[in-house]
């Protein structure tokens, strides 16, 4: 994946000190992931706005991209002036459970959230493995307290803040104590969230930060919850985002996917009234939201697998500004250094419209077969599937991509999946494309291949269509037909000859007018009109007269951009 760069400097600091005891690295950033070459991954961020510096405190994932599950021991910090800045500075190691609590193994850093305290100093609270061994789940709520934001830090109680016993007594059963999030109310009290499957919770805690106070209660009308809960207030209104999930909805089509809703309370402890999902679609499949004020202007935090060599093991904070409409929090824009509709790449599924006979959703995601994205570790939103269960007598199902306008294609890749249970690699398929009076023409004497959880390729000759059809016929088992599961399937463009240059003009305060297609010319003499992806133009390019260029994707060219030289004149 092709990035823009990221400048690394190391600074030194000189002799640590307890305001800020550890070297940092600093980094210029021009957008999400906040840091996206792939040299360190961060998730679970959880913001701090101090002194005019956004503090971002978050978990580190260390898996190697071959493994498919979390790796984390310890935190860092991003820190900030001010986020449009792209200036950022990153305290790695900030907190290492191991070294700052004696009752932590130093396995399963997961998401924590730093504070400050009234008496001036810093809390964070982190849920790491304890080394209790005699409990069902051993995640537990740790406390470390400093005197500066980004420590040194220390263990001021010596044993959990809150653990299994404290939720769950002698119950065998139970889920996570994890994802804990901290609000200090206008009036002093201080609350302690947390929350996982489902299920969030809350318990008063006293003016010390470090021992709990009451009773915990189980929070009520969080539709969908699955984990993360984060609390503010606005305007005399508690706001708690979290991580929504409902699998085989609009929002979340695998149940391994979340989304980003939010409800609001007329107390810090509810009972909660779900207002709406804010965001969705991010490519990992947790998000983990914080929102907060900073310097007068709204953000959220979430992460993404959108970094260099990134997964769902290997995340990265992403940071987006909140618009609000009164009382109520807009749709996020998610935004991007890099934005995936602008990458150049010769695979034309990309730009296709995805449609199948039938997909097994959840946890399933019809959409994953075209993301671009063939997995290193695969989960079931990373593949379209037809399982319907192990004694089925559907003997075949399609997938078909559809274009606006059409393509010149000339090759595929496909990668097919086969797990211990019923999923096995087709025992023959085909494609077939349609022909401009609609009908469908099957691509024959080609070798299909089926070998399994491998990237496979094949070439035809060069056609222009505007739909391809991919149809697996099951192995058969007896009587039944196993299913198919395809990770990625890729539709490779014919490179053109050239790509053309385009001129338009406009006047001051008028935005270009820019063709929607382009002509494209190929060596076997074939032209099509191929649909162009302009980037967007800043009002300070046409504020002025003179002349200014703009780049455009044409959809499955690889080479370049297309690119519009503008002129602009006075209005008459």
């Amino acid at each position: 994946m092709k990035r823009l760069p990221i400048l690394l400097v190391l600074l030194n600091c000189g002799p640590l000190q307890a305001a800020n005891p550890q070297p940092r690295t600093s980094f210029h950033s021009d957008g999400n992931p906040i840091l996206g070459d792939g040299s360190y991954f961060s998730a679970d961020a959880a913001p701090l706005s101090v002194d005019g510096k956004l503090y971002i405190y978050a978990g580190h994932d260390e898996p190697p991209p071959e493994v498919g599950g979390f790796v984390m021991h310890d935190y860092g910090v991003f820190v900030t002036d001010d986020p449009t800045t792209g200036d950022w500075e990153l305290y790695k190691s900030n907190l290492d459970p191991k070294a700052v609590f004696s009752w932590a193994t130093g396995n399963n850093a997961y998401a924590g959230h730093a504070t400050r305290g009234p008496d001036g100093k810093y809390y964070w609270y982190v849920p790491v493995e304890t080394k209790v061994a005699d409990v069902p789940n051993r995640m537990a709520i740790g406390v470390a307290v400093a005197d500066g934001p980004v420590g040194p830090w220390k263990d001021p109680i010596g044993t959990p803040l809150v653990a299994w016993r404290d939720v769950f007594g002698d119950a065998r059963r139970g889920p996570e104590i994890i994802d804990p999030h901290v609000l200090t109310d206008e009036d002093g009290k201080v609350f302690l969230y947390w929350g996982s499957w489902g299920v969030a919770r809350v318990v008063e805690l006293d003016a010390t930060m470090t021992a709990k106070k009451g009773k915990i209660t189980t929070m009520r009308g969080l539709q969908a919850f699955f984990e993360a809960p984060w609390v503010f207030k606005r305007s005399g209104t508690y706001y708690l985002a979290y991580d929504w999930k409902r699998g085989g909805s609009k929002w979340t089509p695998s149940n391994y996917q979340a989304a980003i809703a939010y409800a609001t309370a007329s107390k810090p402890t509810g009972p909660w009234d779900y207002q709406g999902i804010i965001l969705s679609g991010t490519s990992a499949t947790t998000v983990h939201p914080s929102i907060i004020e900073h310097r007068g202007r709204w953000w959220i935090t979430y992460h993404t697998r959108d970094a260099d060599t990134g997964g769902h093991f290997r995340r990265s904070v992403a940071i987006d500004e909140v618009q609000w409409d009164g009382d109520r929090i807009e749709p996020v824009a998610q935004t991007f250094a890099d934005p995936p509709a602008m990458r150049l790449t010769s695979n034309l599924a990309r730009n296709a419209t995805v449609s199948a006979s039938y997909t097994e959703q959840p946890p399933m995601s019809l959409g994953a077969i075209n993301d671009g994205r063939p997995p290193v570790v695969r989960l079931p939103p990373d593949q379209w599937g037809n399982y319907r269960g192990n004694e089925s007598s559907n003997s075949s199902d399609w997938v078909q991509y559809e274009w606006p306008s059409p393509v010149r294609i000339s090759g595929v890749g496909i990668q097919f999946h086969q797990d211990p249970n019923w999923i096995r690699p087709p025992a023959s398929w085909k494609l077939e494309y349609r022909e401009r009076n609609g009908s469908w023409q099957e691509l024959k004497g080609l070798d299909y291949p089926t070998a399994p959880d491998r990237w496979l390729t094949f070439s035809f000759a060069p056609l222009t269509t505007d739909a391809l059809r991919a149809t697996f016929e099951g192995q058969k088992e007896g009587e039944y037909y196993h299913s198919v599961s395809v990770s990625e399937w890729e539709v490779s463009a014919l490179p053109a000859v050239e790509l053309p240059s385009v001129q338009a003009t406009t006047t001051v305060g008028t935005a270009p007018d820019l063709p929607a297609a382009v002509s494209l010319a190929f060596e076997d003499g074939e032209t099509i009109q191929a649909a162009v992806n302009w980037r967007s133009v800043p009002l300070t390019a046409y504020a002025q007269p003179g002349s200014f260029t703009v780049k455009g994707k044409v959809a499955g060219q690889a080479a370049g951009y297309v690119v519009a030289k503008v002129i602009c004149t006075s209005a008459e």
